[in-house]
């Protein structure tokens, strides 16, 4: 009977060590399901997060190309005014510094040293055009006869 009762205390232990593993089954199947739950979770979060990003990235790419296309169209508005600017400034022509005129005559030296009429030095120094006509002062010095007749008509 010693056998019979070994056997017995033998097909008990099998008996815990089944429930156990049927214990640590149902466990391990709860931990499984719940694991999958939680990745399913994450997955779709994660889908979502990424739809999300995806959609903000295209709305910046095209803030960027929009920004591009208009940084471009300014470089190239720049360009131009750069070149006309550039053109103007060869058109150009200044008179500085200081310029020796005659007291008497008003004539003025140029660089060689030659006296020049002022309307001749400054032609062809600048863009300048110049019209002659008589001012009233020198009208009646040298016109005295004219000078009231003029002032009339310049009055009329």
């Amino acid at each position: 009977m010693s056998s019979n009762s070994e056997l017995l205390r033998r097909i008990q232990e099998l008996e815990t060590q089944v429930r156990h593993l049927g214990n640590e089954l149902r466990l391990t199947k709860e931990e499984y399901e719940e694991a999958a739950a939680k990745y399913l979770d994450i997955y779709c979060n994660l889908e979502k997060k990424i739809n999300e990003r995806t959609m903000e990235l295209d709305a910046a790419n095209g803030r960027l190309l929009c920004e591009i296309e208009e940084r471009k169209r300014t470089e190239a508005e720049k360009e131009q005014l750069i070149v006309q600017l550039q053109n103007a400034m060869q058109d150009v022509k200044v008179l500085s510094g200081f310029l020796p005129i005659c007291a008497a005559c008003k004539k003025i030296r140029d660089d060689t040293g030659y006296w020049r009429q002022i309307e001749e030095y400054i032609s062809k120094h600048s863009n300048a055009l110049f019209s002659h006509g008589i001012c009233p002062d020198c009208s009646k010095k040298l016109y005295p006869e004219y000078h009231e007749e003029l002032q009339r008509r310049v009055k009329e």
